[in-house]
């Protein structure tokens, strides 16, 4: 007998092993300072980057705490705790980390599907996480890579969080929601329906609402069209933010500043006139369409 669990234990098994990680839960102290350690070496915050008796409670009261090793040495970490949304039982993401050095070689991947597979066999249909709107990479993987949907745009949601990725800049987050058993994620796991290049949307007459200007500046574009008055509105949209927004923190925080501005306003206009983010094309490309949508189907 075979159920959506054993199928996502396999898949994420087949991951680890193409990742040359192996992917376990963690529940003794050791171990979770270790893991504390790995998620510093990436966030790089004052402290522990969580609590660890909020750790040890919570990886003793049955979530879901996973942890990525190469060999012996913990390479890539995650913390979720079983929530609600919807009315119904989610396992929300709350911090992954992975150290410089095995980053980009599909380590993250191995342990979101890891961690897919601890919800289906717990009973939990998705899961959940906030993510920045403006780290590209993190847009692509969660949207196109993963088929997770984000609906729900939140304005500073953790307040200031100093640290190297944030600095000082506003934490505004997109909440990724991974309805695990979908169509979409499923086709998206596949890889069999890959997103089409971004030229091609163009050529289709999808206008672009944000776009970078010659000097790296935020250049914003045909938002009327989305206005209250509006007669029609167009069913796609594109924006484009830069490549790597963590750069132009580190040289430039005034621009970094700007783009989260103008990002913001498109967003909450689209999302407010029934749009979503439901897919992002690298190097740094959204692209909106109705809530539901199953592109690039």
């Amino acid at each position: 007998m075979t159920g959506p669990d054993t199928g996502a234990a396999n898949l994420a098994l087949s991951a680890a092993t193409r990742a040359g990680v192996t992917v376990t839960e963690v529940h003794e102290i050791d171990e979770l300072v270790e893991l504390n350690r790995v998620i510093d070496a990436v966030w790089h915050r004052e402290g522990d980057a969580v609590a660890m008796e909020m750790l040890r409670a919570l990886a003793h009261s049955g979530n879901c705490i996973l942890a990525a090793r190469s060999g012996t040495e913990m390479v890539g970490a995650t913390v979720s705790f079983r929530g609600v949304h919807e009315g119904r039982p989610t396992l929300h993401s709350h911090i992954t980390g992975i150290v410089p050095g095995s980053q980009l070689r599909g380590v993250g991947l191995a342990l979101k599907l890891r961690q897919r597979a601890w919800a289906l066999a717990n009973g939990i249909g998705s899961v959940t996480w906030t993510f920045d709107p403006l780290v590209a990479r993190n847009a692509h993987f969660n949207l196109t890579k993963l088929g997770a949907e984000a609906g729900e745009y939140l304005i500073d949601f953790y307040g200031t969080l100093r640290d190297d990725a944030n600095g000082d800049d506003a934490t505004d987050r997109l909440l990724a929601v991974w309805r695990l058993e979908s169509p979409r994620v499923a086709r998206a796991l596949s890889g069999l329906a890959p997103a089409p290049p971004v030229e091609m949307l163009l050529q289709q007459g999808a206008p672009v609402v944000l776009d970078i200007d010659a000097g790296g500046r935020p250049l914003l574009a045909g938002l009327a069209a989305w206005t209250e008055t509006a007669p029609e509105r167009p069913s796609r949209a594109l924006a484009r933010i830069p490549e790597d927004i963590l750069a132009v923190r580190s040289r430039d925080r005034r621009l970094a500043g700007q783009w989260r501005g103008a990002l913001r306003e498109v967003m909450t206009t689209l999302l407010a006139r029934g749009l979503r983010p439901v897919g992002a094309i690298a190097p740094g490309w959204y692209v909106f369409g109705p809530a539901g949508s199953d592109w690039p189907a």
